[in-house]
């Protein structure tokens, strides 16, 4: 499984788990800061989640900024899948 579908997938499963709607599209956008990728951002109804380049979590917050949750990704059959 590929690290694009795994994360769709933990976005997905932690917004079903706050009890909030999941797009049926989950759109993925990169962020950059001064032209150097940083992280990807998930927007759904009512917020957005941040995976930051360098975690291995991704951060769940509310419209106005307010963290609901942080859940790590298992990224342990991307590294079983590249040895």
């Amino acid at each position: 499984m590929g690290l694009a579908k795994s994360v769709q997938e933990v976005v997905a499963a932690t917004l079903s788990n706050l009890g909030l709607a999941v797009p049926a599209n989950i759109i993925q956008i990169m962020l950059l800061k001064d032209g150097y990728f940083v992280g990807h951002k998930f927007p759904y109804d009512g917020g957005y989640a941040i995976m930051r380049v360098g975690c291995n979590t991704i951060e769940f917050y509310t419209e106005d900024g307010k963290l609901l949750k942080t859940t790590a990704i298992d990224d342990r059959a991307d590294k079983e899948a590249a040895a």
